[in-house]
């Protein structure tokens, strides 16, 4: 059964033409970047997608002590012994965070952080696509001029035509 977050990656991922795997870690680190906001930057925290169960999941690293002097980054023995029977004074154990408790402010962030790596991931695509193909010459529509540009729709992107490469005596606009 696909669930919802893997159908949502599947239309980004035919839309923007990028991989999921890049989509996968945009959205890790737009959660991270959204905990570590609301929890600390000096926290230890952890972002994984879960595959099985369709969803990021985020830990937040925290030492097992016998008194607890900073809930922050120290977690009680006898708390730590719920999540894992076998944690011992002096074990790193990761806490999974609850993303529901992160709010509108968090989410704005994750959002941000989503748009601007896809836009990256959507040009460092176009960069490789068209790298090896200097001097060889593509087909594209002109779309419109644009001060003294003409900008051709090449099919998954746009390319912009200045005047100097551009033949002597061509349409201008």
């Amino acid at each position: 059964m696909i669930n919802e977050l893997d159908r949502i990656l599947e239309e980004v991922r035919k839309d923007k033409d990028l991989d999921k795997e890049t989509l996968i870690k945009t959205l890790e680190a737009a959660l991270l970047k959204a905990a570590k906001n609301r929890y600390g930057h000096n926290s230890e925290i952890e972002a994984h997608f879960n595959r099985e169960v369709g969803e990021v999941e985020l830990f937040q690293f925290k030492n097992v002590v016998n008194e607890v002097k900073n809930p922050k980054s120290e977690i009680s023995l006898d708390e730590a012994k719920i999540l894992d029977p076998d944690a011992q004074i002096g074990d790193s154990l990761g806490v999974k965070l609850n993303t529901a408790d992160f709010g509108r402010i968090a989410a704005q962030t994750a959002k941000q952080v989503i748009i601007q790596n896809i836009r990256e991931a959507e040009r460092e695509n176009t960069y490789q696509n068209y790298k090896d193909r200097k001097g060889e010459l593509v087909n594209g529509i002109v779309q419109r001029f644009d001060r003294g540009d003409i900008i051709v729709n090449m099919g998954k992107t746009e390319a912009i035509l200045p005047p100097r490469s551009r033949c002597p005596g061509s349409t201008t606009g």
